[in-house]
């Protein structure tokens, strides 16, 4: 087995828990690969017993991809993978996060369970932004959790009009529309009022952003349906964010289609926890309480 590794080497926390991977791997004589991305921080002395390769030739050669650091490492590596994908295991710096099972903690459980083969890979869908401007510019980009298109700077009221599948849905009238995959449901859309859905679902979310009206609510779609986003009065400065991390500037003339990706992210799950186990954790479900 070939083991790879990248991570949020912007924090300090970082490098000891990647130190400790490092440590265990090799006492099990195990291959690890350490993405080029280390290089970035120059202040740091990349010590002589490291592998260092560039990300996409790591990717070609591991079997597996460990990412050190928070959700938002495991989506910019989703991201940074495209259509290469390989299974995921994210390394939490600090806490439990929803992507992630392992942490500081667990680390030597949970590498050898993989060692053993001890584990699930999970299939999560991804959605397909096309983005094309007035001058039939076209853009594509992926998101594990979500596309956010909102007001931007402006305080005004966004209008979005949406078909699903050439078929009208609605015009949002709010702040925005969230569009979201079961992965990203406890992301945005959940604090914005949308549903909880299970990870490995086949489904797509649209959640109206404080919404002018208290009859516009969420609505779950099929995965296989084409969303379409248009505006249907002048605005400046509208917004898309892909998983919070690339924002998009676009004006009212931009048309916007989102799909169900043809690939999936490979996220790896260790059997002793599982989805509901880190879900009662991070939504602080405490049972009956009387």
């Amino acid at each position: 087995m070939i083991i790879g590794c990248t991570g949020n080497y912007r924090k300090e926390e970082f490098y000891p828990i990647l130190q400790k991977v490092h440590t265990i791997l090799g006492n099990e004589n195990i291959e690890f690969l350490i993405s080029s991305d280390l290089e970035k921080n120059i202040e740091f002395n990349i010590p002589g017993d490291y592998t260092i390769m560039d990300f996409l030739e790591l990717v070609d050669k591991c079997d597996i991809l460990f990412a050190i650091g928070g959700d938002g490492t495991i989506l910019s590596t989703v991201r940074r993978l495209e259509q290469n994908m390989i299974p995921i295991m994210g390394i939490h710096i600090g806490g439990l996060g929803f992507l992630s099972e392992c942490t500081e903690k667990n680390l030597t459980e949970s590498i050898h369970s993989i060692l053993k083969n001890d584990y699930m890979v999970t299939q999560r869908m991804l959605l397909e932004v096309q983005i094309t401007s007035e001058n039939d510019e076209k853009q594509i980009l992926w998101a594990l959790n979500d596309i956010v298109v909102d007001h931007g700077p402006s305080a005004r009221l966004l209008k979005a009009e949406v078909h699903v599948s050439n078929h009208y849905l609605n015009t949002f009238e709010g702040d925005g529309v969230i569009i979201s995959t079961p992965t990203g449901s406890t992301a945005y859309s959940l604090s914005a009022g949308g549903p909880i859905i299970y990870p490995s679902m086949d489904s797509i979310t649209v959640t109206p952003i404080c919404p002018h009206s208290l009859s516009a609510r969420p609505i779950v779609l099929r995965s296989s349906e084409t969303i379409t986003m248009s505006f249907p009065e002048p605005y400046d400065g509208i917004s898309l964010a892909v998983d919070g991390q690339i924002k998009v500037r676009i004006d009212d003339q931009t048309q916007i289609q989102i799909t169900k990706a043809s690939h999936s992210a490979q996220i790896v799950s260790l059997l002793e926890d599982g989805y509901f186990k880190t879900l009662r954790t991070k939504m602080g479900w405490l049972g009956k309480v009387r």
